[in-house]
């Protein structure tokens, strides 16, 4: 981190941690955790350490409330996620002003809750074969199935085509490179590995021969995230590089593999770990007399207010990793340019001035007032907004329902507890659940 000599006021306080490891072995477990015990201990901005990278950790609604309205002036993406796009073409992380707010419009377009409506039919089939296919007496490990699933799913509903075989090999890559580019936990050397270098070659090809098949074979359905990356131009009208494309196209996967799946994994340990909430959402299920549709997911508070709190307990983005580009004061510091900051989104979501009975699982809370008090934002807030937010919240939805009509699970023991990791992002960890066999319903 930059010296602060140029300025007489004092750091934010240091987090208590380890000779040579400082925080790295707190934070490498329940990240959010560890976010809020700092929060209630050193208030809304301190500094943490893991073994060489330094941050300033920004918290609290003050500073959720900071990244929405000036964000844009004293915030930089491109240190911290611009390696996927010097990685993978995914430029609209790197990006900021007219560019930016450009390229994640014609994203926007292709990553529609209506292309889910559009296509409810294969990607309902798909999760059915998927679910009734864990095997009764068996014990499935969550994060990898899930991980499966959703990049399954997303593919076929972005695409049109699923992506199973190039599951491994995406998982893999993309892993590495937030480990490198945006947690700092592997050295970039670690991008020079043949292995990788191989493997992302790979990549990329399958991804500009996507975009090449569907140029040359048009379809009549909606247009998808295909449709966009075929047609997309920059904000003066110029087509986009081959590799932006080829980029664009790979988004989807990159979320299905990550944020997704992890909350598809926690709402599968929630709804196992709480009874009641289980009973009430199984009950709401029932009450839909069939297959869920896309339409009647409008009509079923409960398994909506599942996926909310879910977002709100165990948030799989809980912080949004910055570099400061113009200085600024905040909590009575100075936090100067070069800065590495993460701001800690979803502190807020447990803290009890802002929600009742935080640590408790509760489907009838009031996210919607929450959102607008800054209180909840499990997708981060400003101009970095996960762009995906919408269709992750249906698919998310629509998924337990089907789980939920067509397979019984249950914990390792009815008081399992659950132990997240925080690598390459907040996740269930090594979580398994039982196969007791088909549901009744």
């Amino acid at each position: 981190m930059p010296p602060y000599a140029a300025d007489s006021r004092p750091l934010p306080p240091l987090a208590p941690g380890l000779p040579l490891l400082g925080n790295a072995l707190s934070m490498r477990g329940d990240v959010q955790a560890f976010f809020v015990r700092q929060y209630r201990a050193l208030g809304p901005i301190y500094r943490v350490r893991a073994l060489n990278q330094a941050f300033v950790i920004m918290a609290g609604t003050e500073a959720n409330r900071f990244l929405r309205t000036r964000g844009d002036d004293h915030f930089s993406t491109a240190d911290t996620m611009g390696g996927l796009d010097d990685q993978f073409g995914m430029r609209v992380h790197a990006l900021a002003g007219r560019p930016h707010r450009h390229l994640r419009g014609r994203l926007g377009l292709g990553l529609s809750r209506e292309l889910l409506r559009a296509r409810w039919d294969a990607f309902a089939e798909l999760t059915e074969r998927r679910v009734t296919g864990w095997r009764a007496g068996s014990t499935v490990p969550v994060v990898d199935q899930c991980q499966r699933l959703a990049a399954d799913q997303l593919s076929v509903v972005l695409t049109g085509t699923p992506a199973t075989a190039q599951f491994e090999l995406l998982r893999r890559a993309f892993e590495l490179v937030l480990d490198v580019t945006v947690t700092g936990k592997l050295p970039p050397a670690a991008l020079r590995l043949p292995t990788y270098r191989a493997a992302r070659r790979r990549i990329l090809a399958f991804a500009q021969a996507a975009v090449d098949d569907r140029a040359a074979h048009p379809h009549d359905g909606p247009p998808d995230l295909l449709d966009q990356a075929v047609a997309a131009a920059d904000e003066h009208g110029r087509p986009y590089p081959p590799r932006v494309r080829a980029g664009m196209a790979l988004q989807g996967y990159f979320g299905g593999i990550n944020t997704v799946a992890y909350l598809y994994g926690f709402m599968l340990y929630a709804v196992l770990r709480h009874p009641h909430v289980h009973a009430e959402v199984l009950a709401e299920v029932d009450r839909a007399g069939g297959p869920p549709s896309f339409d009647t997911l409008r009509r079923m508070p409960a398994l909506h207010g599942l996926v909310l709190e879910t977002l709100r307990s165990y948030p799989s983005a809980p912080a949004s990793a910055r570099t400061v580009v113009r200085p600024f004061d905040f909590g009575g510091f100075v936090v100067p340019r070069g800065s590495r900051v993460l701001v800690a989104t979803t502190v807020p979501h447990h803290l009890s001035e802002h929600w009742t009975d935080p640590e408790g699982f509760r489907l009838d809370r009031d996210f919607a007032g929450m959102r607008r008090r800054d209180a909840y934002a499990p997708f981060s807030v400003g101009a970095h907004t996960c762009l995906g937010a919408g269709l992750t919240e249906v698919l998310a939805a629509a998924t337990m329902a089907i789980l939920l009509r067509h397979v019984r699970l249950a914990l390792p023991a009815p008081d399992h507890r659950l132990r997240p990791r925080a690598t390459p992002g907040p996740n269930p960890g090594r979580l398994r659940v039982r196969v007791l066999g088909p549901a009744t319903i």
